[in-house]
């Protein structure tokens, strides 16, 4: 054997064979009167990408699963990260033994990755690219006079004057706009969906109506760019117990406050409830950043990501991420939870949760568990003790919060943040039944059949059984 060949036979034996000797990850917690204990199966690779020294950042991250009953699928982004190319190409992949195997498949496979409605439809909203704006006509500061009208709406390829501008790390500037003063071809409050008819095998692009009140646009400038970013809804979508269908979704860079029409440089949380098969979208809830510099931050990124669920004693638990990098340098910040007794009229005023949270995720199971999961740095599964979200179990680490930079190919010192965490740390999680789920997340430093570390997407089983 040739000493090369050797030494990543060595180095695959050393870092992976190990972890199948150890103990799986697993943490007991009382509920009921009862002691539980959730555990974390095999790790199962789905996708290995690139080498992280490649490009460290961006491609091969960001899995986003769905159960299409039969199988599961996931879609894999492969593009930069950044609003140019949300849209762009994913790569696909299934399972039909409940993640233990995966196949790569065609992106076709898509619309079928919707919510199955009452009439048999299926319902997709797809991620869309931004909009390439930069020969269009902008009014800028020098043009603002004293009598200047905000309430004028631009004319056909012109932005006017912003509502408010951001300045992001790295020289990115935002421009916020009142969609309602937007040129035509802009001001539209409609998500574009995928509808997969009931019996059908050719899905139809659809446009939803969304009920946006103070809808807010944002033109991301770098240099001589400037990009539209569109306002496809991030959350999942789900069907709630009073046959409708719910989704979260956020503000841009930067929003305009419904209830006040100022500006703001945080993002904001919203919730759109639709009663008509998802053919349009009325918002629920909105939940702005309340800056005051002791419970929330001035240093923050604002409500962004979020994820609510259902809960046993028919409250409904809304959980947001904090952080975000462009706006102010932290890579962490805290999770928030807040909870509404009537059907998400009202709200309790967000408190921290957890002190990290970059895409909080909740899942419901079958037997009425809820779990939660979240990340950077490290990754961390809890479980609802209760019935109404108020209780939570101690963390299931699944990924250490420390730092893990030796495990790369290259090993790069000091390590900047995504180096000391290895991963991208946007984790989701998918019930398959009573009392087990399936973790997807991100892995840069996974070893490859040669030992080399590779940008991987794996999955875990997460299994709750009695003590």
């Amino acid at each position: 054997m040739r000493p090369s060949k050797f030494l990543a036979l060595l180095t695959f034996l050393t870092l992976v064979l190990p972890a199948f000797g150890e103990d799986l990850p697993s943490t007991t917690f009382v509920k009921d009167g009862k002691t539980w204990r959730i555990t974390a199966g095999e790790e199962r690779v789905i996708v290995r990408g690139i080498r992280p020294e490649e490009q460290l950042w961006g491609p091969y991250q960001f899995p986003r699963p769905y159960d299409l009953g039969d199988r599961l699928v996931v879609a894999v982004h492969i593009a930069d990260d950044d609003v140019s190319s949300f849209g762009k190409a994913n790569r696909w992949f299934e399972s039909r033994d409940q993640g233990k195997n995966w196949d790569e498949i065609d992106a076709s496979v898509a619309p079928e990755c919707g919510v199955k409605l009452a009439n048999g439809d299926r319902l997709f909203f797809p991620m869309e690219n931004g909009i390439d704006v930069s020969d269009y006509k902008f009014e800028w500061f020098s043009h603002k006079l004293p009598d200047y009208d905000f309430s004028k709406k631009a004319e056909p390829g012109t932005f006017p004057m912003p509502e408010g501008v951001l300045t992001w790390m790295g020289g990115c500037s935002i421009y916020a706009y009142d969609a309602d003063r937007l040129a035509p071809e802009f001001d539209k409050k409609v998500w574009h969906a995928k509808r997969l008819p009931a019996g059908a095998t050719e899905a139809i692009d659809e446009d939803v109506q969304v009920d946006w009140p103070k809808l807010t646009r944002v033109v991301h400038v770098v240099g001589g760019k400037k990009i539209l970013k569109s306002i496809f809804p991030r959350g999942n979508l789900k069907l709630g117990p009073d046959g409708a269908l719910w989704i979260s979704a956020f503000s841009g860079e930067g929003h305009l406050n419904p209830e006040n029409g100022w500006y703001s440089p945080y993002y904001s949380a919203e919730l759109f409830r639709s009663e008509d098969l998802g053919r349009s979208f009325q918002r629920v809830a909105h939940m702005e950043y309340p800056a005051d510099g002791k419970n929330y931050p001035y240093l923050s990124g604002g409500f962004s990501d979020s994820d609510f669920e259902f809960m046993p004693d028919g409250s409904i638990v809304w959980v947001f991420r904090s952080n975000w990098y462009g706006s102010t340098g932290e890579e962490w910040s805290p999770t928030y939870i807040t909870r509404s007794e009537d059907g998400g009229k009202t709200w309790s005023d967000p408190v921290r949760f957890t002190p990290i949270g970059t895409l909080p995720r909740l899942c419901s199971l079958k037997s009425g568990f809820t779990l939660f999961c979240y990340a950077r740095p490290g990754m961390f599964v809890r479980v609802c003790l209760d019935d109404s979200g108020r209780e939570w179990s101690e963390p299931l680490e699944l990924m250490t919060p420390g730092d893990r930079s030796k495990l790369a190919n290259v090993v790069v010192d000091p390590p900047k943040f995504h180096d000391w965490d290895g991963a991208c740390n946007n984790p989701e999680i998918l019930p398959l039944d009573e009392r087990r789920a399936l973790f997807f997340y991100s892995d840069f430093y996974y070893p490859d059949d040669e030992g080399v570390k590779r940008k991987t997407i794996l999955c875990r089983e997460l299994t709750i059984t009695e003590e």
